[in-house]
């Protein structure tokens, strides 16, 4: 269940609309003060999608980075998404990493995601 919630979370960010994505970022971009905080009610609301789980907030570590990333590598956003997001479960890889993040690897084998605690963010 854990992984389904999650790539409804991811689902959400990556579609979040947002301006179009400049490849020039400015340095504060990547400051882990710029996130986005996104509440999660059971029941959905206008930007999330209803879930079996209790309420709980979604934190979205430097999103203009990312989208900018994956601009300026011709990433095209329906195959991103179709490959993070689609009916296929991320595969949690068996260990984590030395600090004790997760990694999980998408079923076609072109994304790789690594969870992080605010130590390694800061």
């Amino acid at each position: 269940m854990m992984t389904l919630q999650f790539v409804g979370l991811y689902r959400h960010s990556v579609a979040r609309p947002a301006p179009t994505a400049s490849l020039d970022l400015k340095p504060s971009a990547f400051d882990p003060k710029e996130k986005v905080w996104t509440r999660f009610p059971p029941e959905g609301s206008k930007y999330t999608p209803p879930h079996p789980s209790c309420d709980f907030k979604w934190k979205d570590y430097c999103p203009v980075v990312f989208r900018t990333l994956r601009k300026l590598f011709n990433v095209d956003p329906a195959d991103y998404m179709l490959s993070i997001c689609g009916n296929d479960a991320l595969r949690e890889l068996s260990s984590p990493g030395k600090s004790g993040s997760f990694f999980y690897l998408t079923n076609d084998d072109r994304y790789m995601i690594k969870t992080m605690k605010k130590a390694e963010v800061k």
